[in-house]
């Protein structure tokens, strides 16, 4: 949930009373539905198929016969075809997906700037295979609204829209600390704010039977090496996979000397038992279990899963608590949590999809854009899935039995209000409020992300598999099967390397070049 590679998003990656009326206050309610398009005298136009593909953090799915996605398909007069890809498998099937070049009307992509499937897409937009979307959004007034042009501008390509950035915060997202408060509590520990504290935290919730049950049976931290890649960037200072030196040029983080010190950081961690004894093969799916299992301490998430993992937490232990880590110090001092532009993923609609159908397609999501949409997808149907009681959304019964809390259809547009991804289903006042005190102490914190929206064209070609390398390497170091010095062998042979160089020498020009306009 870049954002870090996962920006989880991802999960992004999943409101209550406040949330709704901020965003009453924001995006137009005026629509575009595609059954607008009537052309047959007077009957009613048929409904569009529209197939679309999309990343999900949930642990079950929803299909065409669920009360909500039938309401979707009545209000927009569409079929729908969704395909919800599980974060764990989701870049494979991405680019299985892109090679066989079967695309659904609506391909979703995480990132069209980093590696692997970034440069793919850039690759495949130069060669036409998707719409330019820049003509047409004009006629669409939600997606055209001013609460969506920061994600629009930040999504451009050579000046042109290919995309529709699906809306997400800029802040409350990403994969960062989520710990168990009531072991905070318990043994006498604050919320961690630098990696020596992280640390020594996780040390406690170890050796100090922080679950009281007298057994050392605890898990500190479940993460895999994607879900504790964060703390290479806070190491850094940097978001993204570029550091922006003093020097004012770009260095690839891989090859960086604080990547190194972040990588015996997480060895030691890994060496004392912090994470899970098989925390190199992890998935997403099985960090969850572990989490959710009572017996682990933290893991990374958006900060929405503050609440919205609990619920399977409390069913072994009544008492649990989560809160979410705000910000956490590196050792040059700088305050890091995660942040990016307004968006999470992108919407591509390829060529092959005629351009009446197109703009049935814009319809659509200009539909899931505008406030009924909104609401729709985060709530349900009124009377079914939720009451409004006193102002307030009360979801029922219902609502969890169609899904609706895990919030599937709003992960197909999200909410567009600055805390939506903070928030869950069911949250109460108190929680929702820490929740957005949270969000505005971490907008204090500005980390740079310099590479963002550069690319160049040894960048497509060589970055994907150069990053892997490393990524191996540092793996290889942290389970013990690679010496600290054959990691510098790897790193001086790395940096060498006529690939990496000329990348470097490319991305720096594009940096420079942008920095002139």
């Amino acid at each position: 949930m870049k954002k870090t590679k996962k920006w989880l998003t991802f999960s992004s990656s999943v409101m209550l009373t406040a949330s709704l009326v901020l965003s009453a206050c924001s995006i137009s309610n005026t629509a575009t539905p595609a059954s607008s398009d009537n052309k047959s005298g007077g009957k009613p136009a048929a409904p569009t198929e529209i197939s679309l593909e999309v990343i999900s953090y949930a642990d079950q799915f929803i299909d065409d016969t669920n009360s909500l996605w039938k309401e979707f398909e009545k209000r927009t007069n569409t079929k729908l075809k969704i395909d919800w890809i599980s974060a764990n498998t989701f870049e494979d099937k991405i680019n299985v997906l892109l090679a066989s070049g079967n695309l659904p009307d609506l391909t979703f992509v995480e990132d069209i700037t980093a590696a692997p499937v970034g440069p793919q897409i850039r690759n495949m937009i130069k060669q036409g295979a998707f719409w330019d979307l820049t003509p047409f959004l004009k006629d669409y007034p939600n997606l055209s609204a001013p609460e969506m042009k920061a994600s629009f501008d930040n999504a451009k390509i050579d000046g042109k829209n290919y995309t529709i950035p699906r809306y997400y915060p800029s802040y409350g997202g990403g994969v960062f600390p989520i710990l168990r408060k009531d072991w905070l509590d318990k043994l006498g520990l604050k919320v961690p704010e630098t990696m020596d504290e992280f640390y020594t935290t996780l040390k406690a919730f170890k050796e100090k039977d922080p679950d009281g049950n007298g057994k050392a049976d605890t898990i500190p931290y479940s993460a895999n090496p994607d879900y504790i890649g964060y703390v290479i960037n806070i190491f850094n200072n940097s978001q993204g996979n570029w550091k922006l030196r003093d020097d004012g040029k770009l260095y690839p983080i891989i090859t960086e000397p604080a990547t190194k010190d972040a990588m015996l950081w997480i060895k030691k961690a890994y060496d004392e038992g912090l994470f899970p004894a098989d925390f190199a093969i992890l998935n997403f799916s099985q960090i969850n279990d572990v989490f959710q299992s009572g017996k682990a301490g933290g893991a990374g998430y958006a900060m929405n899963n503050a609440w919205g993992r609990l619920e399977p937490i409390k069913k072994v232990d009544p008492k649990a608590e989560l809160i979410p880590v705000t910000a956490l110090a590196g050792p040059s001092g700088n305050k890091y949590t995660p942040s990016g532009a307004p968006f999470y993923g992108h919407y591509l609609i390829p060529k092959k999809v005629s351009e009446d159908k197109l703009k049935k397609i814009l319809a659509f999501m200009d539909y899931g854009y505008g406030k009924e949409g909104n609401k729709l997808a985060r709530f349900g149907i009124s009377g079914i899935h939720y009451n409004e009681v006193n102002g307030k959304i009360v979801p029922t019964e219902q609502a969890k039995k169609d899904l609706v809390t895990t919030n599937l259809m709003d992960s197909v547009f999200h909410e567009i209000d600055e805390y939506s991804a903070v928030s869950a289903s069911g949250m109460t006042d108190e929680f929702f409020a820490r929740q957005k005190q949270i969000v505005d102490e971490r907008k204090k914190v500005k980390v740079p992300r310099p590479d963002e929206t550069l690319v160049s064209d040894a960048y497509n070609k060589y970055y994907s598999e150069i990053k892997k390398k490393a990524a191996d390497m540092r793996v290889k170091v942290i389970l013990g099967k690679a010496t600290i010095q054959e990691y510098d062998d790897f790193i001086t042979k790395l940096s060498a390397d006529a690939n990496l160089q000329l990348m470097t020498k490319e991305m720096n020009e594009v940096y420079q070049s942008q920095m002139k306009k």
